[in-house]
């Protein structure tokens, strides 16, 4: 064994004679070439820590100077130190001239910014050719597009996009090193102008899918081009916290600015602005929300929908008792939801650009401003309420978890399901830890309440006829309320699948009624990147539960539960753009960082697409001011406690009383000298239109012309009626 072991000994001092003579054999040259291939790989390893942000120096120049050393690379914390001394490697004229124009580029930031620098620069001046073109002749790049292009000089055009070029190049060598993210910014920046241009006031579904789709491209590109390292330095959360509430309270002003000029330019209507305003003004009297314009008789609002939650609001317009209070107050609590969103994101590891995006995704989000344009209703405590519900769950805060539970029952008959879903899925989604059973007590406290206040509606209000209404074609029996819905989905579920998506048009009493699913599905999943179908945990499809249920089944019967212009829409929204944080949390680091940039934009642009032509109220209203206002203070000179039938877009302006009635124009039949209900009206109020003509012949020979402006509305009243005004 000794032997063996000095011989092994032997040949090992051997071979490491004979390796130390092979690497003296090595030449200069060969040597030279590895340490130069090491620095080359040291300078690459530096240059893309500067580009991620950080704090080596770079590679391509060093102090203040415009111009880098291209010859000499910069340290990166010793590790070029580190490496032998090495003879330099003589290089040739023409590698050397290469190694001064790669240099020269870098230093230009090309080519890794060339295409974010170009994709800036031809945005803004397609974008701004779209505005003036359209400012000045009115012509649509998309539906002129040959009158569009012939007004476009493509030389100057070109010219300006290279000019732009070459500044942002300029703006690029100027700034300092941890500024340098110019280009990109500004090619996100020039992609919103241009797509918010494209889509200007066009409310063209159609368009607005192909602009996100393009657009999301280029933007999350740009984005790309930030590195998440960068972002998260420069944009603490309470700088992202800070512009998301500021981009909410723009968007939350503009809605109510926009809805609040929408009725005062008389476009809102008896159903369903007229209907609240009476109720709230019967509210703030004596808190019995009756309401006579609703049934054309006194009723209550809550036999209609038990909408408990709508004594919260009524201190507030027990202050301000004017119909704008119930417009800007909706617009306040649709996207009051910030700040528990923004809670529950940033839990969810969402920080910088991503948690900014994922907030502009909630704040310009079409489920939370489309309903916000048809006149008031109880849903809209929904988002508010959920998303405090949701952080709740997110954080197993179990005393909000009932609080929260309870005001959401309270919202309408059917808003339970909310909640139960919510509880159901908290329930399942914390295995293994007790607090998961308040989700079952919750489940069941709301499933009873729901049962209890849906039979109450059957036996007491219009329980029955809500369900026929909203799930007829569910029904067979439609006296048979819930149950007959849960039979039948149960005993044929074939059909209740195939009323998920529907394309189709048919005749309803003689109108046309669309009932276009598919277009309303778009509508809500694609400003999520369809996000919310990203996992594969069953029990987070729970959260989607009201969104099929009582929109996409329902819409498929009911049209205005699968149209974005509707309050249905509210509560499902949060429980969607929840799922969509929750599923991003379980992707890799790079789409935890992509996918919210993606989500904001994508829901900027088609809230621009949907909703920018709001802006015309305005315009609208100022045009014609004199004319509108001339006509709220006619209204306004009606007693208080005048009994008034009028007609819909008259009513909400004078609901503020005990009696209003919605004018019908088949009351009125002059051929056969019927009046129908005349004795329930002191006064009428009329636009001059058709339903003025079939009633006119009573009017002028029965009744006292109490106010008009000629051409546009008159006021009649009873003679009896005026006569007591009169003294």
């Amino acid at each position: 064994m000794s032997k063996n072991k000095n011989a092994d000994q032997n040949d090992s001092v051997k071979d490491t004679e004979n390796t130390a003579a092979e690497t003296e054999t090595v030449s200069d040259e060969a040597i030279v070439e590895a340490a130069d291939d090491a620095l080359k790989e040291a300078a690459a390893e530096a240059e893309e820590a500067v580009q991620a942000e950080a704090d080596e120096k770079n590679v391509t120049g060093t102090g203040n100077s415009m111009m880098p050393d291209i010859g000499e690379p910069a340290d990166d914390e010793g590790g070029l130190d580190s490496l032998p001394v090495l003879p330099e490697k003589k290089t040739g004229g023409l590698e050397a001239v290469a190694n001064k124009i790669n240099g020269l580029f870098s230093f230009f930031g090309i080519p890794d910014l060339a295409l974010p620098r170009f994709i800036a620069a031809f945005f803004i001046i397609s974008g701004y050719n779209l505005h003036s073109i359209r400012k000045e002749f009115g012509t649509s790049a998309v539906y002129n597009w040959r009158e569009y292009v012939d007004k476009i000089n493509g030389p100057t055009t070109f010219l300006f996009i290279a000019a732009v070029f070459m500044v942002l190049t300029t703006v690029y060598c100027i700034l300092p090193k941890k500024a340098k993210i110019s280009d990109q910014l500004l090619g996100i920046g020039s992609v919103f102008f241009f797509a918010i241009e494209t889509v200007w006031r066009t409310v063209d579904s159609a368009l607005g899918i192909g602009v996100i789709g393009i657009s999301c491209v280029f933007i999350v590109y740009c984005a790309d081009k930030l590195h998440d390292k960068n972002i998260k330095r420069r944009m603490p959360d309470w700088l992202s916290f800070i512009i998301a509430m500021a981009a909410t309270v723009l968007v939350c002003w503009f809605v109510a600015y926009t809805t609040v000029l929408r009725h005062k330019t008389f476009c809102s209507s008896c159903f369903d602005l007229g209907i609240f305003v009476q109720m709230y003004h019967s509210l703030a009297n004596d808190l019995t929300a009756v309401t006579t314009c609703e049934r054309d008789q006194f009723l209550s609002h809550f036999y209609v929908h038990t909408s408990f939650i709508f004594y919260l609001l009524a201190p507030i317009y027990k202050l301000f008792p004017k119909e704008d209070t119930l417009l800007i107050a909706q617009a306040i609590l649709s996207l009051g939801g910030i700040i528990p969103l923004f809670l529950i994101a940033r839990r969810h590891k969402m920080h910088g650009l991503p948690l900014l995006f994922i907030c502009l995704g909630y704040c310009f989000f079409p489920g939370l401003i489309g309903p916000c344009y048809y006149e008031f209703h109880e849903n809209a405590f929904l988002p508010i309420i959920l998303m405090w519900l949701l952080w709740a769950v997110d954080g197993k805060k179990i005393i909000m978890l009932y609080l929260m539970s309870a005001l959401v029952c309270i919202v309408k008959e059917d808003a339970p399901l909310y909640a139960i879903c919510v509880m159901m899925f908290f329930f399942f989604a914390n295995k293994g830890d007790r607090k998961r059973l308040h989700g079952l007590i919750i489940t069941f406290l709301c499933l009873a309440y729901m049962v209890f206040i849906t039979k109450w509606l059957e036996a007491n209000g219009d329980g029955n006829m809500m369900a026929a209404s909203r799930m007829g074609h569910m029904m067979i029996n439609y006296e048979g309320g819930l149950g007959e819905i849960a039979k039948n989905t149960l005993l044929n579920p074939a059909y209740f699948f195939s009323n998920f998506i529907v394309h189709k048009a048919s005749v309803d009493g003689g109108n046309l009624n669309h009932k276009d699913t598919l277009t309303f599905f778009m509508q809500v999943m694609l400003p999520l990147i369809f996000v919310p179908f990203f996992t594969r945990k069953i029990h987070r499809f729970m959260l989607m539960i009201p969104f099929v249920v009582l929109n996409l089944v329902t819409g498929a019967g009911y049209g205005y539960c699968a149209d974005i212009g509707f309050q249905y829409i509210f509560g499902s929204s949060c429980l969607l753009i929840y799922m969509s944080i929750l599923n991003i949390d379980d992707m890799d680091k790079d789409k935890r960082r992509l996918f919210p940039v993606a989500i904001g934009s994508s829901a900027i642009i088609m809230s621009f697409t949907l909703f920018s032509n709001h802006i015309g109220y305005i315009s609208t209203y100022k045009n014609n001011q004199s004319y509108y206002e001339d006509l709220e203070e006619m209204l306004d000179r009606i007693p208080a406690d005048a009994r008034v039938a009028s007609e819909h877009s008259l009513l909400p302006h004078i609901a503020d009383r005990d009696e209003v009635y919605l004018l019908h124009p088949e009351d009125a039949r002059a051929d056969e000298g019927i009046l129908a209900n005349r004795e329930k009206y002191d006064c009428y109020a009329f636009y001059f239109n058709s339903t003025y003509e079939s009633y006119k012949p009573f009017m002028e020979s029965e009744y006292v012309v109490f106010d008009q402006i000629p051409g546009r509305a008159i006021i009649y009243m009873t003679p009896e009626y005026y006569s007591s005004i009169s003294h």
